[in-house]
């Protein structure tokens, strides 16, 4: 099927899959490649609860709690881990989902991040849900990955929220 499993209900980001990604459990990240996510430049852009996790105990503490309000999965390319990506479960009688992605620097500028995109895409695809993922202003590379990916951008105070709907994409 390309990227991902396509379908309904019951969608996961563990069936994440590409040409060079596959979603795995977060817990298998080792320390190494958890320091590598946990970078300075890596989590400049991210929410404050990114920063700060100064050892290995504090980031587990901090994924398994954002793991209580999202799906929170490992991204592996070539057998290391690369990234994170992190999906809100869903609300309540609301179709939008938020996003959202880090990856280490070692891959960045190599289409992983479009690619990981579209895998997400085409996990949803026709689902019916909406994906949303704010992007600060000064993090023109995230914009500009969203926007390749059809995402629409609406400016909201000192962020841009970029929605993709899964039933018109």
């Amino acid at each position: 099927m390309g990227y991902g499993a396509q379908g309904g209900g019951g969608l996961s980001l563990q069936d994440l899959h590409s040409p060079r990604l596959r979603a795995v459990r977060w817990q298998e990240l080792s320390a190494a490649e958890l320091n590598e996510l946990f970078a300075p430049d890596v989590v400049r852009w991210l929410p404050g609860g990114f920063q700060g996790t100064a050892d290995e105990a504090a980031r587990r503490r901090f994924l398994g709690q954002l793991s209580q309000a999202a799906e929170v999965v490992a991204l592996r390319a070539e057998g290391r881990g690369i990234g994170l990506l992190i999906l809100s479960y869903p609300r309540a009688g609301s179709r939008e989902r938020h996003i959202g992605y880090l990856l280490a620097e070692r891959g960045w500028g190599k289409g992983l991040a479009t690619e990981m995109l579209r895998a997400v895409q085409d996990l949803f695809r026709g689902s019916g849900v909406v994906l949303s993922g704010g992007v600060m202003d000064d993090n023109a590379a995230s914009a500009r990955v969203l926007e390749k990916a059809g995402f629409a951008g609406t400016r909201e105070g000192d962020e841009v929220i970029y929605r993709w709907d899964s039933a018109a994409g």
